[in-house]
Parts: C-alpha cells; structure tokens; sequence
C-alpha cells in the first residue's frame, strides 16, 4: 500500500557495516507478550522471509494448544498473505512439514492491519483488513504489538555494539522481563 514503508528494501542500506539491520518479533496482539521462538534478526531489511520464520515458529506453538481461528495482525498483511502458503512450502527452504502444512489449512487464519497503520493503506485495505469490521476480535486495536518497542528500544544504542551471543542473551532477558511484568501486572 502506501504509507509507513515496512518491508521497503530502500531502508535496508542504512546499517551498511552491521550483520543485523533490526529485529523483528511475534508478541500477542491482546497480552503484549513475545511469543516463544518469534523473534528474528534482519540481515538487510524486513523481508517477508524474516517474518515467515518467526511467523511459523510461532504458528507451529499455537496449533499444537488445538485453537482453530488465528487473527494476525501485521502493519502490511494486506501484501504479506498474498502467497503466505507458498513461501512457506517452497521445496528449497520448506518452513512446515506437508502435514503441518495440512493441519494450518483446516485452520480459520483472519489477516488483520493494526488500526493505526491501516490508516496509511488505501482503501480497499481499510475494509478488508480492518478490526471494526472483524467479528469476535472486540475492540481490539492491533497496535499493542508496537508498545512492546518502547521498552527494547531504550536499549538499542547499547546492544548495536554487542557480539551476537551477548546481544541475544539481552534481548532475550528483556523480552522475559517484559512478558513477566505484564502477566504480573495485569491486576493492576
């Protein structure tokens, strides 16, 4: 669509010297919490296979829990699902076994843009990937995902001098700090 430029390769070139270029992560579009396994770093740029593999880690997770409708909502879904099945079986680099594969189809999956977001997209978009028009997601906004970056972001200066197995290690410790205050705080 137009807008906010995710996934736009001409943003890859600004870390020219660096092995990682960003990081991208599944978190829970209701709790705020990261997902196990669905954080990647970018080589060069957000590219849909970065998000394919974090995406799929995380879908294997949800569909051995049995549930059998997935909302995900991603500021550019409305390109990213287009050939989603296809990626993710390609024979070279195959994300899920053909009976993974099988399992994931008979799920209900609903491609949804955060309501923030989807205010850049044209249109079409609006109706077609839009939370208000989306039967049992509530009032779901979608952008809960993005609050999650407030608190890594403080630390981005810091770990972008990191080695890769301390600067994991961080990363990691923060997202579980996060996700513990937020199952702890949630009374509050």
């Amino acid at each position: 669509c137009r807008g906010f430029h995710a996934g736009d390769a001409a943003r890859s070139g600004q870390s020219k010297n660096r092995p990682c270029t960003g990081l991208i992560s599944i978190s829970c579009a209701r709790s705020g919490a990261f997902f196990k396994g669905g954080t990647v770093d970018l080589a060069k740029g957000e590219r849909f296979v970065n998000f394919d593999f974090a995406l799929v880690q995380v879908l294997l997770w949800i569909m051995q829990m049995g549930l059998h409708r997935i909302i995900i909502s991603y500021d550019i879904a409305c390109n990213y699902h287009i050939n989603f099945m296809e990626r993710i079986a390609e024979r070279s680099w195959p994300l899920m076994t053909p009976t993974e594969q099988s399992l994931f189809s008979a799920l209900i999956v609903v491609w949804l843009v955060p309501k923030f977001h989807l205010a850049a997209h044209i249109e079409g978009c609006a109706d077609k990937f839009s939370f208000n028009w989306t039967k049992n997601v509530g009032r779901t906004c979608g952008e809960l995902v993005e609050s999650n970056w407030v608190a890594l972001g403080m630390m981005a200066t810091s770990i972008r001098e990191m080695g890769f197995g301390h600067r994991r290690d961080i990363i990691n410790d923060a997202m579980c700090d996060w996700n513990w205050r937020k199952a702890t705080g949630e009374s509050e």
